[in-house]
């Protein structure tokens, strides 16, 4: 009987798993065409439906991530009310398998889904979309235009820096000008440079012009990039998990202005809500879980399914608000990641004791 139990719980895992791949998949595919739909409209020689379809392929595994929780929630649902129509959750039940933990099984399926999702987005996807971007930048209208619109200006000491790109440590299309005295001290350009610590390496080639002679001038140049800038785009979560802690723990020994203590806050949001995903996701999964024992349990499965959205929708209102407050009123900001799954934990174990 042990081994039929163990047979049984392998099964509702692999169920969960394989149902909740199939939902995201769909969830990917339309996703992918309104996005090659949108991107047809930019549509140029350079930018030809090879291009475009190089883009879409990039950026779409990273995209992914937005609807990770919501499949799993659905695969968990569709998988459990086909098993209770089937029979298998009478045949646990009988061996003495409670609702909770015929759920919490269930929910293994599709947390190993979420787990392997966020590894690849944290090692590939992100970098994956992030080459994507940069590639559809260079080849449109980015580099060719030099729109003033599309340009970066920061100032550090004197020193003024324009770019019109930045990936990783990475800036692309490079002015550089020193300002002393009202009198320009010199000029370089060059079409990429790395940010080193307190400096600007200019890439080969580059170009330099000294507006006095006794001033010395190589392609290093001291400039304190702002860490509120040093991100791999203005969207924080296209950085990955370990960049965001490190500029968290820099930024928690020099917080300085209102505008770093908000980047701060906003790092922090991003940050844990990743980090929480799988206990986020089983949290609401277990409460959605609830609905195929309770007494919702004679309705169909697109009953259950609709409920069961309805419900995670709220927990996504619920801890988006419950971050907004913490972080106007400069709270810790992992409390309130951890406090709306602790609430939808105990609603759960609340639903399953009145089964």
């Amino acid at each position: 009987m042990i081994l039929d139990i163990g047979i049984f719980a392998r099964y509702l895992i692999k169920r969960t798993l394989l149902t909740s791949m199939l939902v995201l998949t769909v969830f990917v595919l339309l996703d992918s065409i309104f996005l090659l739909i949108a991107e047809i409209e930019d549509i140029s020689m350079e930018y030809n439906f090879r291009a475009i379809l190089s883009y879409v392929f990039g950026v779409i595994p990273h995209r992914a991530l937005i609807y990770l929780e919501g499949s799993c929630l659905l695969g968990l649902l569709i998988s459990l009310s086909i098993s209770k129509e089937e029979g298998n959750i009478e045949v646990l039940r009988s061996a003495g398998f409670s609702p909770i933990k015929i759920s919490t099984i269930s929910s293994l399926g599709a947390i190993l889904l979420i787990t392997l999702f966020i590894i690849g987005d944290e090692y590939y996807f992100k970098r994956f979309a992030m080459e994507s971007e940069i590639h559809k930048n260079q080849i449109t209208s980015v580099f060719d235009s030099k729109d003033q619109s599309n340009s970066n200006w920061i100032e550090d000491n004197g020193v003024f820096l324009k770019y019109y790109l930045k990936s990783d440590n990475n800036l692309y299309d490079v002015s550089v000008i020193k300002v002393l005295n009202n009198e320009v001290i010199f000029s370089a350009m060059a079409d990429e440079a790395s940010i080193v610590e307190d400096s600007i390496i200019l890439g080969e080639p580059y170009k330099i012009k000294n507006f006095k002679e006794n001033i010395d001038v190589s392609k290093k140049i001291f400039f304190n990039f702002p860490k509120n800038l040093q991100l791999t785009s203005a969207n924080i979560s296209n950085i990955t998990l370990r960049e965001q802690l490190s500029y968290i723990k820099d930024l928690s020994s020099n917080l300085k202005t209102q505008k770093e203590r908000s980047f701060k806050s906003e790092l922090e949001r991003n940050a844990y809500k990743i980090m929480l995903l799988p206990l986020s996701a089983i949290a609401i999964m277990l409460l959605a879980g609830s609905l195929i024992f309770s007494s919702l349990r004679d309705s169909t499965i697109g009953a259950r399914i609709i409920i069961g959205v309805i419900l995670s929708f709220i927990y996504s209102v619920l801890q988006d608000l419950t971050l907004s407050i913490f972080i106007t009123y400069s709270l810790n900001i992992f409390l309130a990641a951890v406090l709306p799954i602790i609430l939808i934990l105990l609603v759960s174990f609340f639903f399953y004791r009145k089964i």
